[in-house]
């Protein structure tokens, strides 16, 4: 088996791990999840929040709106630019991110401590290498 097919084989597997450990009984997705944590940061845009995290516009405006239907978001109009909402987190959409948020730290702190620092710095240096080949043009 070539690398890249072994890699496509083990990433799933991670997932299926982890996932049911850090989402739980919760009604929320990974991607919710994800996108939560960027609007933790502070407000943004649709277009800021589109380029985050690598989507259409038509695709990040469907997720806001289901993450706005469960009452996490909520959208307000920039005073100055009638054309532009800025989305943040409600305080019910805090505390969701917060407690996944400790899930998330709790299972990867989990894995880590199973392994050698080796091992962990050689996790570290491959994840970080897949980044790099993903963003190179």
């Amino acid at each position: 088996m070539l690398p890249y097919q072994e890699f496509s084989e083990l990433f799933p597997q991670i997932m299926v791990f982890m996932g049911p450990k850090i989402y739980g009984e919760s009604e929320v997705t990974a991607q919710q999840f994800r996108v939560l944590r960027i609007i933790g940061h502070g407000p943004v845009t649709l277009g800021e929040l589109s380029g985050s995290i690598n989507s259409k516009l038509s695709a990040a405006a469907r997720l806001l709106r289901r993450l706005e239907n469960k009452g996490w978001i909520v959208k307000k109009q920039d005073e100055h630019d009638r054309r532009v909402f800025w989305v943040e987190l409600t305080p019910q959409g805090r505390e969701l991110m917060e407690t996944m948020e400790r899930r998330r730290e709790k299972v990867i702190k989990e894995m880590f401590d199973k392994l050698s620092e080796e091992e962990q710095a050689t996790i570290i240096k491959g994840v970080n290498l897949i980044l790099k080949s993903l963003t190179k043009d």
